[in-house]
Parts: structure tokens; C-alpha cells; sequence
């Protein structure tokens, strides 16, 4: 006795090939709308930090020294700032004039921040310096700033380095537009 085995219907017998290659570009197609939607509002372009939030980045300067050192790579958190705004002392990366950088949050919105020959006050408070920091207090170039209110939708950033400058001293607070997101990790 023969047993019979219905067949598939027609529609169903396609190649798998054809199937793949249909999977593949309908899953191609979703990357490229999430990247084109940008749904973490990251200013970054980079492919990773749009679609998964997470991206790294090599440390493109000694700035950040002693704390980071260049060339270190960094592991940046692209959503961290969709959840709430920075902290102070985060580690912010952001979109500077000449590409990204690198900035310790020292002020919010609303607080008021100064520079006295260095020294970092915050809301008329002195604020200690980062772990490991030495910080040159005396006369020079960057070592004072009158007070200055952040205002709402920007964070005021110093670099740990201040003699080599390229932060809110020079650019002023850093919006929320031009926030990449927060280091999460370091990798020497």
C-alpha cells in the first residue's frame, strides 16, 4: 500500500533562495529607515550608535589626560541621554566644529559656573578637581571665566588637560543637538 503525501501548494514551493534574498533585503531596508529615523537622537552619523545605541570611538586627542589618553577606545552609550540628561562629571561625547570630542559635564542647565585661576565653581560653590587631576591654578590663558549661566538643553564640558582647551570655555554650553552620548567603558 502507497501512502500519499500531499504536495505544498504552489505558492509555497519557491526557492529558498528567493526567501533569503527577500529576508535579507527587508531586513536591510528596516536598518536603513531606523538609521534614516535615528530613533536615539544621537548627533552622531555613525551606523552603530543610531541603530544599537552603542559605538566606540577612538580617543581623538590628549584632552582628556590623565584620565584618557589617546588612541585609548572608548565605548560610547548613544540612548543614554534619550533616558534622562547628563550628570555631572559624566564623560560626554559631542559634536565639536572640527569632529567629535571628548568633555568632562561640570555644569546643568540653570546652574551658574565659573573659572577663578582654574578653579571650577559652581552655583558661587568650588567644585573639587576629577580623581588624578592636577589642575594649574594662577594667571594664564583659560584659567578664568566669568560667571555664566548654562542655559536649558545644554551642559557646560571642560577637558581634564585645560591647558589644551577645546571646550565650553572656548564654544560655550554644548546643546542637547550635538550630544553624541555618555562613556561607558575604556579600552587601552
Amino acid at each position: 500500500m502507497s501512502t500519499l503525501v500531499p504536495r505544498a501548494p504552489r505558492r509555497l514551493r519557491r526557492r529558498p533562495a528567493a526567501w533569503l534574498l527577500a529576508a535579507a533585503l527587508a531586513c536591510a531596508a528596516v536598518a536603513v529607515a531606523m538609521y534614516l529615523i535615528n530613533p536615539l537622537g544621537t548627533a552622531s552619523a555613525d551606523f552603530g550608535a543610531r541603530l544599537w545605541g552603542r559605538t566606540t570611538l577612538d580617543m581623538p586627542s590628549a584632552a582628556m589626560e590623565p584620565t584618557l589618553a589617546q588612541g585609548y577606545e572608548l565605548v560610547v552609550d548613544a540612548g543614554a541621554f534619550r533616558r534622562g540628561l547628563p550628570r555631572t562629571d559624566d564623560l560626554l561625547v559631542y559634536l565639536g566644529p572640527d569632529g567629535p570630542r571628548v568633555g568632562r559635564v561640570v555644569a546643568l542647565p540653570g546652574q551658574e559656573v565659573a573659572l577663578r585661576l582654574g578653579e571650577v565653581f559652581v552655583d558661587g560653590e568650588r567644585q573639587p578637581a576629577p580623581a588624578g587631576v592636577d589642575v594649574e591654578t594662577g594667571p594664564g590663558p583659560g584659567r578664568d571665566l566669568p560667571e555664566t549661566r548654562v542655559p536649558q538643553g545644554h551642559v557646560f564640558v571642560l577637558v581634564d588637560n585645560r591647558d589644551l582647551g577645546g571646550d565650553s570655555r572656548e564654544s560655550g554650553p554644548v546643546p542637547a543637538a550635538r550630544w553624541v552620548g555618555r562613556v561607558v567603558a575604556v579600552r587601552r
